[in-house]
């Protein structure tokens, strides 16, 4: 079962939104303290994971207009970055190949989340990234209804399993490659018809890495591969 379940956002829609190619990040470059402060509360997987989510969106949004094939296994590949032993390639698409009111608002999706792998061993603040990629989708996802109420739900869901509160208060470790990001978390955390089991995310998520692994997505690598 996707994220974004077949037909959730209906038949096309216009791309309606204004676009100011110059100054894109005006979309989205920027922190509402509602939500931020309530995302302050869930652990940094649980971030990195709603970005991934609402990524989904974004694509699912753009899909009818450019169904690239490289944006749907980066986002998928994205997940490996919190599967032991595997991360995710850094990739960034050709800027004139990515321009304008539908790949723009694509790359920009990815640009976040390059932003957020490439300094998790940092202890960059995932709720930033979590609350651009809400900002972006907001910006550019129509209708929004089934977009906010996915939010919504898997935020509360999240608040219940991935919360600091939840899982304990991190522990930093001065000898690990990064900063604690919290317990393991599956795409299956954001599938709202989902019953999600914290206690099995992590095999879940092994086996999704591994699946897209064998199924040759190009930007799931093993620890020991360069990319």
């Amino acid at each position: 079962m996707p994220i974004v379940p077949d037909g959730a956002l209906g038949p096309p829609h216009a791309i309606d939104f204004a676009w100011d190619e110059p100054n894109y990040l005006s979309h989205f470059y920027f922190l509402p303290a509602d939500t931020h402060d309530r995302l302050l509360s869930l652990t940094k997987n649980a971030n990195f994971a709603l970005a991934i989510g609402s990524a989904e969106w974004i694509r699912a949004r753009f899909a009818p207009f450019d169904a690239d094939r490289q944006m749907r296994d980066y986002l998928a590949a994205a997940w490996a970055d919190m599967a032991p032993g595997w991360r995710c390639a850094y990739f960034f698409p050709p800027d004139d190949d990515w321009r304008g009111p539908v790949r723009g608002p694509m790359v920009a999706a990815m640009t976040i989340l390059n932003d957020a792998m490439s300094g998790r061993g940092d202890n960059p603040e995932q709720a930033d990234r979590a609350v651009w990629m809400h900002n972006l989708a907001m910006h550019v996802v129509k209708p929004s209804v089934p977009y906010t109420a996915w939010w919504e739900a898997m935020v509360a869901r999240l608040e219940q399993t991935h919360s600091w509160t939840v899982e304990g208060p991190p522990v930093v470790d001065i000898f690990a490659d990064r900063f604690p990001q919290g317990d393991s978390v599956s795409p299956e955390a954001l599938m709202q018809d989902v019953v999600y089991d914290p206690a099995q995310a992590l095999r879940q998520l092994e086996r999704f890495v591994e699946r897209e692994r064998r199924d040759g997505n190009p930007f799931v690598l093993d620890e020991t591969e360069m990319g």
